[in-house]
């Protein structure tokens, strides 16, 4: 009896202390509960605030109140912050700080980072860009960017997207679609290979297979949603693409690779690969224009001509270069050029009927077929190892002769090259950098190239009925987010100091502010066939999910020491 009384006094004296100590880990708790974007946004609008009145007492946010509610006597504090300032483009300062209190640290940090400039105006500080680093054990940063005082979570210099439904994919197409008018040269109707975003230039050689690409996907807008300003553009493109055309000599049909538009002066290279994307579009322009006969001439010329560079075991002669009226013609094997050759001929074939044009097609093609027997769907050739780009021009010339010849083989191998790209394509949700591109594809116009081929694999697999049809299409959904996040759109544009002329073009890869043209043209093909691919009624392609705030803000919290 007198140890339960005693228990029952002990308890009564110490309730008001368990009181409390639950009431403090519930509010903790309750705190901790805030999401990702809250969490940035308060420290954005710290930041900012701190920017514009540069003084040095305390900037009243919920940031602080927040910081107030986390702090406890479990868990020692350390935040450490790293923050780059930029104007209209330009890097102003950088900032770094750390210590027990995160609005103190981010208070010196912002200073420090504005290296003396002074904002005296809202007007002037929405043309501040903050990028906000917090280091974290192991060696890992948790970012963030503003757009005026708007937050942004950050990897790398990427705005990450997680949310992708038809809207943003619309939303991209036609900013995409601005930035490839762009690229159009007023005099000569021709396009460059690279938009240099860092320096704001542009390439100077105007090259015939990035402006057959370009009218190609234009053409392809405009079959999508009729839009009379993108036909404007067609004649005047399309007679670039003519003029090019070498109407004489051992190589006429050829399509030379470029022109300078100041002097007027042919490369006078003629690659096999060049004149084969260029009889795609003249076959798109001649489906447009029945009843003009110069297209299909045109497509029919460049045919001929790519039929004298296949050898008779089916290896394609690549290409031909001229030196004072001396022509001298490369064997070294490239399977892109020799998968362009067999989509182009069949093509042809599909649309003249000419037998010359399938027998072409189907030797070529019995080389790549070899290939793959030999060494197995990841092939290689003597320009690259073997890698996923590639073979996937395998799988799309395959595809092309597949529709008009049924021959087994031919399915086969587009399935096993199909299966193997899916399987290494990324599939880490919790990198959300990374996750869905290809493992040895590092550009948007590698990227965006096997996009648009798993974009002909879709249909063709229903049509074909090959099964698991929903694995292609599921490859696409990955792709298609990760290469929206690496375009230039208003929120990945803080760096750069034109963003207007950038706005839209997928961002070569991970270490340049370079736009190639082609991964433009590659990426609106494959958003455009998604669209076209998916099921009636389909709104949201993909929620990438966050790790949960909870879970992550103790480490942020610690920080990490030198």
């Amino acid at each position: 009896m007198m140890r339960l009384i005693v228990t029952m006094c002990v308890t009564i004296l110490f309730m008001p202390l368990v009181q409390a100590d639950v009431a403090e880990t519930k509010l903790e708790n309750e705190t901790l509960q805030i999401n990702h974007q809250t969490f940035r946004q308060e420290v954005v609008r710290y930041v900012r605030d701190v920017a514009i009145s540069n003084k040095d007492d305390e900037t009243k946010t919920a940031l602080t109140t927040l910081e107030k509610e986390w702090n406890n006597h479990s868990q020692q504090t350390h935040w450490r912050v790293h923050i780059t300032s930029f104007h209209q483009g330009q890097e102003v300062g950088k900032g770094e700080a750390s210590g027990a209190s995160l609005t103190e640290a981010l208070q010196q940090a912002t200073k420090t980072s504005l290296n003396g400039k002074i904002i005296k105006s809202k007007t002037d500080l929405d043309d501040y860009y903050f990028k906000i680093s917090f280091d974290y054990h192991p060696d890992h940063v948790y970012s963030m960017v503003n757009n005026e005082d708007k937050a942004y979570e950050l990897q790398g210099d990427r705005v990450i997207i997680r949310h992708v439904d038809k809207e943003r994919i619309k939303q991209q197409i036609k900013q995409s679609k601005a930035y490839l008018l762009r690229t159009i040269n007023g005099d000569y109707a021709g396009v460059f290979k690279f938009y240099d975003a860092e320096h704001d230039s542009s390439e100077h050689l105007l090259r015939t297979t990035y402006s057959a690409t370009t009218l190609n996907t234009l053409i392809r807008l405009n079959q999508f949603q009729k839009d009379i300003e993108l036909q404007s553009y067609f004649d005047e493109m399309a007679q670039f693409l003519l003029d090019r055309q070498l109407t004489s000599g051992p190589n006429a049909g050829g399509f030379d690779y470029g022109v300078d538009p100041d002097t007027d002066k042919e490369t006078c290279r003629i690659v096999v690969g060049t004149t084969s994307k260029t009889i795609f579009t003249l076959l798109l322009l001649h489906q447009m224009n029945p009843d003009e006969e110069k297209y299909l001439k045109s497509a029919q010329s460049a045919g001929d001509w790519l039929l004298k560079m296949v050898n008779d075991d089916g290896v394609v002669t690549p290409v031909a270069q001229c030196d004072n009226d001396k022509w001298t013609y490369n064997d070294k094997q490239s399977i892109l050029y020799s998968g362009q050759v067999v989509s182009a001929l069949s093509r042809l074939y599909a649309t003249t009927h000419n037998a010359d044009y399938l027998d072409g097609a189907k030797l070529v093609a019995s080389q790549l077929v070899r290939e793959v027997g030999l060494h197995g769907a990841l092939v290689g050739d003597d320009y690259r190892p073997a890698n996923s780009i590639s073979s996937s021009w395998i799988m799309m010339a395959l595809i092309d002769l597949a529709k008009v010849d049924p021959t087994p083989v031919y399915q086969k191998t587009i399935l096993q090259i199909a299966d193997m790209l899916v399987e290494r394509q990324i599939d880490q949700p919790d990198d959300a950098y990374n996750h869905g591109r290809y493992l040895d594809a590092m550009t948007t116009s590698g990227n965006g190239w096997i996009n648009e081929v798993m974009g002909e694999m879709v249909p063709f697999c229903e049509q074909q009925k090959l099964g698991d049809c929903d694995q292609y299409r599921e490859a696409m959904h990955k792709t298609s987010r990760w290469l929206l996040q690496n375009t230039y759109n208003e929120n990945n544009t803080y760096n750069i100091s034109n963003p207007k002329q950038a706005m839209g073009g997928f961002i070569n890869n991970f270490s340049s502010q370079k736009v190639r043209t082609d991964a433009v043209c590659h990426g609106v093909n494959g958003l455009l066939s998604m669209l076209e691919n998916e099921p009636e009624g389909t709104e949201v392609f993909m929620d990438l999910p966050e790790r949960p705030l909870a879970e992550l803000l103790p480490l942020l919290r610690a920080g990490e020491y030198d």
